[in-house]
């Protein structure tokens, strides 16, 4: 009996030191609780004369606590479509391609994802989104269409199911019919177009995407996409249709993908104003939205604000956390200003992790909504390690 109770004893031991183990490499894995970290980052009154602008190194409550953002996650499973061209043997072929470092095969497939959002647009916020009156309903129904190479729906932004949906079957390889209504709101759709390259010398004109879609119509070259970040303006009422694309030659490799979000300045009675050395440092705006893949699942969050330093230099600076809200690396950059000083027009920049080591680079435009002292943005990121993708981010 002495034994066993050793045998006991030694075993409760192990299990507690396993236990330990556990728990210390715990934070490692994405899945894992993030730690209680209490951060006390003040996204209110950054000073943008200290490095990052105040900001540390610190996780984050999921999603940054904000209400609408955590409202991103509970619907993105649902936004996710079942295109059974997803599933065709070709698509299967390239994707399968496209999972490899680029090698410099000449017949190494394209890809090109595009964004589209249509309607009453703006930022994921509250005191918008529940805005639901006096805009009409707008009908965008019709189709999507591409002269060569592979047409998959990937995601379905907001829509209304089952009165929204994408049209099945479909009509062929090359077009994504789609039914979609929006009143103060906004729908949109994430495309993938795959497409073998045109052969050196060989006379083919250039590949375009035809859009119809209820009082938009507009045609635009597939090439041109991975560097297209607009926002046209449809009708009287306000409602916009948005394209933000992103093409390469490999997915996987290297990370890519889309921002988008909400921006608001400060209003004047609220002066953030830090005493500097030759100017005020100045803290003009916030702002806060989704970090995606080039297919629109959400891979984090991002929160920060803009402003102009002691030496007038216009910066922003933000922080990027992943889904469960672990610190993944600070936003730098600088901002354009729009007509009046303190609003956004674009921003450019890089993101570094805790080691200030720079990882990637992204940017985008704003865009600003009536009646209210900001708007929203839309723009691309990706990592240093893809050069064609970089470069393709202003």
């Amino acid at each position: 009996m002495p034994r066993r109770n050793h045998f006991l004893r030694l075993a409760l031991v192990l299990s507690l030191l396993a236990i330990g183990a556990l728990l210390a490499a715990g934070c490692s894995d994405e899945t894992a609780v993030p730690l209680d970290t209490a951060a006390t980052d003040n996204y209110e009154a950054m000073d943008f004369s200290q490095p990052n602008a105040g900001l540390t190194v610190s996780d984050e409550e999921e999603a940054f606590g904000d209400a609408a953002l955590k409202m991103e996650l509970l619907t993105e499973d649902a936004e996710v479509v079942a295109d059974p061209m997803a599933d065709d043997p070709e698509v299967l072929a390239m994707e399968e391609e496209g999972e490899g470092p680029a090698d410099g095969r000449p017949n190494r497939p394209v890809f090109t994802y595009v964004a589209l959002r249509w309607g009453m647009l703006h930022g994921p916020d509250d005191s918008l989104s529940t805005v639901d009156s006096g805009c009409g309903v707008a009908d965008w129904t019709g189709s999507i269409r591409v002269d060569r190479g592979a047409l998959v729906a990937r995601r379905l932004i907001k829509f209304e199911r089952p009165a929204d949906h994408l049209i099945l079957p479909r009509l062929d390889r090359q077009t994504v019919g789609l039914v979609s209504h929006t009143g103060c709101h906004f729908d949109g759709v994430v495309l993938q177009i795959l497409e073998r390259p045109v052969v050196e010398g060989q006379d083919v004109a250039p590949n375009m995407i035809h859009i119809d879609l209820g009082s938009y119509e507009a045609d635009f070259e597939v090439a041109a996409l991975g560097e297209l970040d607009e926002v046209y303006d449809v009708d009287d009422l306000g409602n916009q249709f948005q394209v933000t694309g992103f093409s390469m030659t490999d997915t996987e490799v290297c990370p890519k993908g889309f921002l988008s979000g909400r921006y608001r300045m400060i209003p004047a009675t609220n002066d953030t104003t830090v005493a500097g050395d030759e100017n005020d440092a100045r803290h003009l705006g916030n702002f806060a939205g989704r970090w995606m893949s080039q297919t629109g699942r959400i891979g984090g969050f991002l929160r920060g604000g803009y402003g102009i330093d002691a030496d007038g230099n216009r910066l922003f600076v933000g922080k990027y956390i992943d889904r469960r809200g672990h610190f993944r690396g600070f936003l730098r950059g600088t901002w354009e200003p729009a007509d009046e000083e303190s609003d956004l027009a674009s921003f450019s920049g890089v993101w570094v992790n805790a080691a200030e080591t720079v990882e990637g680079r992204l940017g985008g435009n704003a865009y600003p909504v009536e009646g209210v002292r900001g708007g929203f943005f839309a723009g691309r990121w990706a990592t240093l390690c893809d050069d064609e993708a970089v470069a393709k981010i202003k």
